[in-house]
């Protein structure tokens, strides 16, 4: 009974994180659709700071996640659905828009290449931890990951490059 509990316990932990996944991948998705409405509303070249920014894209999403009655009493909600919101906001929370200074910085950050049985074969058989990306030798697994510094030279000061846009969604992408 108590190696079933386990097992138990092991499928839902998966499940669940597949799940996430999933859902990162829906939210990602949608997030390419509306962004263009986003934008529209909070332009970031205009913003008067970030909290202002972040704001705007708050109340917008609230407007895009909302859920009213029909005229045939089913729910209809907006095209962001509201499991989506909160990464939304985050991002909006993490751009540098409103600050003219302010940049997007990629640093590389180093993962281990596992499971590849012949490592500096040219084949790709095993992935890199943590973004389960395919690789063969640890060069391949120099993940970006995405920070705001106050300017391009406190950037490439910390070993970054400048990212290519205003916030971290997509700043760093490859």
């Amino acid at each position: 009974m108590r190696h079933l509990a386990i097992v138990a316990a092991i499928l839902i932990s998966s499940v669940g994180s597949s799940a996430h996944a999933l859902q990162r991948q829906h939210c990602d998705h949608v997030q390419r659709t509306v962004q263009p409405q986003l934008d529209a509303a909070c332009p970031c070249a205009t913003a008067e700071n970030r909290a202002a920014h972040a704001r705007c894209v708050g109340d917008k999403l609230r407007e895009l996640s909302a859920c009213h009655r029909g005229s045939d009493g089913s729910q209809q909600c907006g095209p962001v659905p509201r499991i989506c919101v909160f990464a939304f906001r985050r991002a909006a929370n993490r751009s540098s828009c409103g600050e003219p200074d302010t940049v997007t910085c990629c640093l590389p950050r180093q993962h281990d290449c596992q499971n590849d049985p012949t490592p500096g074969d040219g084949k790709q058989e095993g992935t890199c931890s943590r973004s389960h990306k395919p690789c063969d030798t640890l060069r391949d697994c120099r993940i970006p990951v995405c920070r705001l510094a106050t300017n391009a030279e406190h950037c490439t000061q910390a070993g970054g490059t400048v990212g290519t846009g205003k916030d971290c969604s997509n700043a760093c992408a490859p």
